[in-house]
């Protein structure tokens, strides 16, 4: 650094006679006054590139908000766009309109899922009430078979209980004298020819 400042004079005027050199990772915030005929060019190059940055920066399109009292130039008719009423009127009565319509189909539709529903509630209720007699027949049916079952068996019994004592009277029977003997007891009957 000391040995650039004893010949600063010499390279200032031999950078300054020349054109400036542009380098793309240099960035200059503040050049400084540049003496001789060169200051022209630079502010004009400068100039230049300002003018450029405000074209730009004035060629973004701006966005305003719809609703007038979220920015602070409420009065300024020109720059604030207005919504039309009567635009917005028609959308909305459409809008009305549609859902009246979309109301009026599902209520029509829920009025038949309704009766419907009735129906078949009054169907599965009398299918029930059928059912419920044929269980009450069936169990009617079921005691009857019980009872008959039981019968059936009492009477088996009685007709073992029988044939032991024709048996028994039979051996008694046959213990008598002859001529004091009683004919054979049966407790069935005789089959018929026809059988």
């Amino acid at each position: 650094m000391g040995n650039d400042q004893s010949t600063g004079n010499v390279l200032r005027t031999s950078v300054t006679s020349k054109t400036p050199v542009y380098h793309p990772n240099i960035t200059v915030v503040n050049s400084g006054p540049v003496a001789g005929g060169g200051s022209g060019g630079t502010a004009s190059n400068t100039s230049l590139a300002d003018d450029n940055d405000i074209s730009k920066l004035a060629a973004i399109p701006k966005f305003l908000p719809i609703l007038r009292s979220s920015i602070n130039q409420q009065n300024d008719p020109t720059q604030i766009p207005h919504l039309e009423s009567r635009s917005l009127l028609q959308l909305s009565m459409r809008l009305q309109t549609h859902f009246r319509f979309c109301a009026e189909i599902i209520q029509t539709e829920q009025t038949q899922l309704i009766t419907r529903m009735k129906e078949v509630d009054t169907r599965s209720n009398s299918v029930q009430q059928r059912l419920i007699d044929k269980q009450k027949r069936f169990t009617g049916y079921c005691e009857q078979s019980k009872k008959l079952r039981d019968i059936a068996t009492t009477l088996k019994q009685l007709d073992q209980s029988l044939t032991t004592l024709a048996d028994r009277m039979r051996v008694i029977n046959l213990c008598l004298p002859p001529d004091e003997q009683l004919p054979a007891l049966t407790f069935r009957n005789k089959p018929s020819a026809s059988s």
